[in-house]
């Protein structure tokens, strides 16, 4: 029960930056699923849409994390 009443105080707290940060992890998967449809038709398009989505994907997981457990100024 606690840790669902530590989740909600984060989320109360935090949720412009959650939000700005989930935006663009939504972009990086969009990024991605975009890069496999293309493929056929542009091998060095969809490459690099597919890499620029996953490095945009993992630097999102990552600030969410990091903002969700110490906030703006961890």
């Amino acid at each position: 029960m606690e840790m669902i009443y530590l989740l909600q105080e984060v989320l109360e707290i935090r949720w412009p930056i959650l939000l700005f940060e989930l935006i663009f992890l939504f972009g990086g998967i969009m990024l991605v699923v975009t890069g496999t449809k293309v493929r056929k038709q542009s091998k060095s398009t969809a490459l690099m849409s597919i890499i620029l989505g996953v490095i945009i994907i993992l630097i999102s997981l990552y600030l969410l994390l990091w903002a969700v457990m110490f906030g703006y100024n961890g």
